[in-house]
């Protein structure tokens, strides 16, 4: 079952702990005169404004406008404990307080990054969709080139990337564990919300046939000390690049038609870079149930190293040593991001060109403490029975609790002098 916000009115995944749009808290509902609230909205009226606020109508609507209709779109970085939106180089969250790309202080590397889609030069419209999130050091980069025409493309690759918030955003998504949770534990967790996106695609498609074909690739990473993660689906691309060496490498596997033609010697690569069916893909979300079971992979990263997710607009147009080059030549992974996407359409960017952008720098930074703000979604209490679920909620103050201590004070001397007599 799907949740309308009630501050916006978009319609979010059944999983979603915050709307995709504004970052309402999905799980506070709102009050209503007459009926009862539960305990935990009843906790949200007691931060009295000190927690995160949603954002208002006004600024969502100029941010989907700004996805989808710019030339350049620059992805923020969203805090994975609040969904609150950030600079893409922010250390914390204005938000709640989080830290966010911060040192990890076993293998002494912070991680930044930048996420980034241009429209290109010949497209009319963008249907490739990027995202950016980052925890306690953990960044999670997604890079995902819809399909199907119309505004198709863009509906598949922006629900796959809800997915992705919907199943990492929150502390009753893991956004709290993301550092103790093994590695296997994390591949599984990329890999169900990829599933997650394909569900969602197969379920839009039945209940509207106007987006028979809409499909999207996925292509997600999270990054987390000195190894890299990955769950990947279609023909974006996942690279690579030494830092010390300056060799790059695809980690990815391309699932498309010439690809395969390609990989059984059919074809030479001076072929497949002019093949007409180049574009056509075997895998790719909302094509089948079966979709959803992306690839893993997984590799070590050293500090100077680079982590390059990008679209197929961007590797039509630039040769693998060419974006490594490109890589290396700054430290400021929003630099290399624009470069990348600069040159792409210089050299006339038939398609959409998405880039995301990850840099590995060494550091002996100490972190700050936190100063985290509140959040009711994190004070979900446990329901032991179904009369539990309709029970009134109390707003504490001060001087209640106060009252309370004294009151039970009270009735324990009482209690002693009866049993004194």
């Amino acid at each position: 079952m799907e949740q309308i916000c009630p501050n916006c009115k978009h319609r979010n995944l059944a999983r979603a702990i915050f709307c995709f749009e504004c970052g309402q808290n999905l799980l506070v509902a709102p009050l209503v005169a007459g009926i009862k609230p539960r305990a935990n909205d009843l906790a949200q009226l007691q931060e009295d404004g000190t927690g995160p606020r949603p954002r208002s109508v006004e600024t969502v609507n100029e941010t989907r406008k700004t996805r989808e209709t710019s030339s350049l779109y620059n992805a923020m970085l969203t805090c994975m404990r609040c969904s609150g939106v950030n600079s893409p180089s922010a250390e914390t969250c204005t938000l709640c307080g989080a830290n966010l790309l911060v040192t990890d202080e076993v293998y002494r590397v912070r991680i930044k990054g930048s996420a980034r889609s241009s429209v290109g030069r010949v497209r009319s419209n963008n249907e490739d969709t990027v995202g950016l999130w980052a925890r306690n050091g953990v960044v999670l980069g997604l890079v995902a080139d819809g399909m199907g025409g119309a505004a198709a493309g863009e509906e598949a690759s922006r629900l796959s990337k809800e997915a992705v918030q919907a199943d990492f955003v929150g502390a009753l998504r893991g956004s709290e564990n993301l550092q103790e949770m093994s590695e296997a534990e994390i591949a599984q967790k990329l890999r169900m919300a990829i599933d997650h996106a394909n569900n969602t695609l197969l379920m839009r498609i039945r209940e509207d046939h106007m987006l028979q074909g809409m499909g999207t690739t996925s292509t997600l990473a999270l990054i987390r000390g000195n190894r890299v993660i990955l769950a990947h689906i279609g023909d974006s691309r996942a690279y690579l690049v030494s830092g010390e060496q300056g060799w790059i490498h695809q980690i990815t596997d391309d699932h498309s038609f010439v690809e395969a033609l390609l990989a059984s010697g059919h074809i030479t690569r001076a072929q497949a870079a002019i093949h007409p069916m180049r574009s056509v893909l075997y895998r790719a979300l909302g094509q089948a149930t079966s979709m959803g079971n992306a690839d893993l992979y997984t590799r070590d990263i050293h500090p100077g190293d680079r982590l390059i997710l990008c679209s197929d607009g961007l590797t039509r147009h630039l040769a693998d040593h060419e974006i490594a080059a490109i890589a290396l030549q700054d430290e400021n992974p929003e630099h290399i991001a624009q470069t990348l996407i600069d040159l792409t359409n210089d050299r006339g960017a038939e398609d959409n060109v998405s880039v995301v952008v990850i840099v590995v720098q060494p550091s002996n930074e100490a972190n700050y403490p936190e100063k985290l703000k509140p959040l009711s979604s994190e004070r979900v209490q446990h329901v032991s029975d179904a009369d539990d679920m309709f029970r009134t909620g109390r707003i504490t103050t001060k001087a209640l609790e106060e009252a309370r201590s004294a009151a039970a004070r009270a009735l324990k001397n009482n209690g002693d002098a009866d049993s004194t007599n």
